[in-house]
């Protein structure tokens, strides 16, 4: 999204944490709650578990490409016309410093997934099980591509359906039109939080109905 200022508040938690946790849950009932290699035997634990993967990659790269995104040396430049620099802060604005870090946020939602494929067997001393998951490390791929994806999807929206504006008298970018803000971009329609569900949820399903169409799970 825009890379500035953003305050994250109780709407900004649900909007990041009620589909995942759905998921989880899902998966939970679906299992009954044990550990399974993705792509495998169960039907449910591979689509559920990439879409987790995906949801979280997109919150949390989105987070890392805004928090860290402000430090490049460089203006961002409006995604849907990228001849246009915008000042820091503008929704939709990206640099590649940005992209940068929102790849690596969700590459670390994909290493916590492996890592715990690998922690849970390991304290249980299920050391065959924990060879298997380590081979699992194209999850590690997935998360840094529901980062960057959902970064972009989230800037996108962020350029066209969210309010950007330049306050004159908070010298600053702000989200909600008013009598001192001048109009840059985007319609007043989807508020920070919206955008940012939107982007995720759409984020799990490409992953949830790609591995379904990839043919995921297949028995070997």
């Amino acid at each position: 999204g825009g890379e500035g200022e953003v305050v994250r508040g109780w709407v900004q938690v649900v909007a990041n944490g009620a589909v995942p946790t759905y998921l989880a849950m899902t998966y939970a009932f679906a299992t009954g709650g044990g550990e399974y290699l993705l792509g495998v035997a169960n039907a449910f634990e591979t689509p559920l578990a990439a879409a987790f993967i995906g949801y979280y990659g997109c919150c949390c790269g989105d987070t890392w490409g805004s928090e860290l995104g402000v430090l490049s040396k460089t203006l961002p430049r409006l995604i849907i016309n990228p001849a246009k620099e915008v000042q820091p802060g503008t929704n939709g604005g990206v640099t590649a410093l940005g992209l940068a870090a929102s790849g690596a946020g969700g590459l670390a939602v994909g290493a916590a997934f492996w890592a715990g494929g690998l922690l849970v067997p390991l304290v249980t001393g299920r050391w065959e099980t924990m060879l298997q998951f380590a081979a699992q490390w194209p999850v590690l791929v997935i998360g840094a591509g529901a980062g960057i994806i959902g970064s972009l999807l989230d800037s996108v929206l962020g350029a066209t359906v969210q309010f950007s504006g330049y306050c004159s008298e908070r010298k600053k970018m702000v989200s909600v039109p008013g009598a001192t803000v001048t109009r840059v971009s985007g319609l007043n329609f989807l508020s920070n939080s919206a955008v940012n569900f939107v982007s995720a949820a759409t984020c799990a399903l490409l992953l949830y109905y790609g591995t379904i169409f990839a043919g995921l799970p297949r028995r070997f």
